[in-house]
């Protein structure tokens, strides 16, 4: 014959237990509270019935601790404090009084889109970490898969993934070149003649190049990369030097500007590409991740 487990006493017991421990009587406890006494009376009976034993002894003036309910307190305080912090810790991060929000995002947009949003939402909500992963985007969808960051930006592609993405910002293409450049004293500028240039790109495999190619594969279209780089500012600075023009996104005028380059957008066939937000699949967003997202699909970054 099987008997049934004994009950554990439960957290508003053990408040109960240590309420009336401190207070040294029934009804001085139940005001602090905000109990009757019966109802305080009944979790102390229940506490009592799921350990076995009495925890007080019972008399005329109030109450006084017995032996187990001594040796109880210590734990039961300790047990309280950790649920109250637990507590209070996941009512803070839902609140946004702290937290932490990790993003994983290409270097020029770590550079040129997301520092005022990072300012804007730490103003807001300065309890909140945010934690910028300054990376090459091939390896942006992989640290949101993995979980080493809550949001990704990247470019969108045809590629099949398991990651959520939503469209956020549509980014034209440009050529940037020196001001003595023949092209830069053109009013318009068009792929097949920007196909005649020395180019100066992002290397093979970046997901920019790749969506670039294709797209001008289509148009039967080739760029003549002579110089493949990492990162923007490097393409910048070999165009500066003349030797080549650089393809880029109208994300980096800026730096395009701070180098005193000229920059035409290229038109037939207009082609851009869309940056996307990531975040992983069948995992709710913290609070703190969740308004970082919301605020950038917000955002006037155009």
């Amino acid at each position: 014959m099987t008997h049934p487990l004994p009950s554990s006493p439960t957290l508003s017991e053990l408040r109960a237990f240590v309420a009336v421990a401190d207070a040294g009587h029934f009804t001085k406890a139940a005001e602090r509270l905000g109990l009757s006494q019966s109802s305080l009376s009944a979790a102390i009976g229940k506490l009592e019935a799921a350990i076995g034993t009495r925890v007080f002894d019972r008399h005329t003036r109030g109450c006084r601790l017995t032996d187990t309910g001594t040796d109880m307190l210590p734990a039961a305080r300790r047990l309280l404090h950790d649920m109250d912090t637990l507590v209070e810790g996941a009512r803070s991060a839902a609140t946004l009084q702290r937290g932490r929000v990790t993003i994983a995002a290409p270097s020029a947009q770590c550079t040129l889109l997301l520092p005022p949003l990072v300012r804007h939402f730490t103003q807001q909500h300065p309890g909140v970490r945010v934690t910028v992963h300054d990376i090459a985007e091939e390896h942006v969808r992989e640290q949101v898969r993995t979980g080493a960051a809550d949001l990704g930006i990247a470019t969108q592609t045809d590629e099949r993934t398991e990651l959520m993405a939503t469209p956020f910002y549509s980014d034209q293409y440009i050529v940037a070149m020196r001001n003595d450049h023949p092209l830069a004293v053109r009013k318009s500028v068009e792929w097949s003649q920007v196909c005649k240039e020395p180019i100066i790109g992002p290397l093979p495999g970046n997901p920019v190049r790749r969506h670039l190619d294709q797209r001008l594969a289509r148009e039967g279209l080739q760029l003549d990369y002579r110089y493949e780089v990492s990162l923007p500012w490097t393409m910048v600075g070999l165009a500066r030097e003349g030797l080549g023009v650089s393809v880029l996104t109208l994300a980096v005028k800026p730096l395009v500007d701070w180098l005193g380059l000229v920059m035409k957008p290229i038109g037939r066939p207009a082609i851009a590409r869309t940056l996307v937000v990531l975040r992983p699949p069948g995992r709710t967003l913290s609070p703190g991740a969740a308004a970082f997202r919301d605020l950038l699909l917000g955002s006037n970054v155009r």
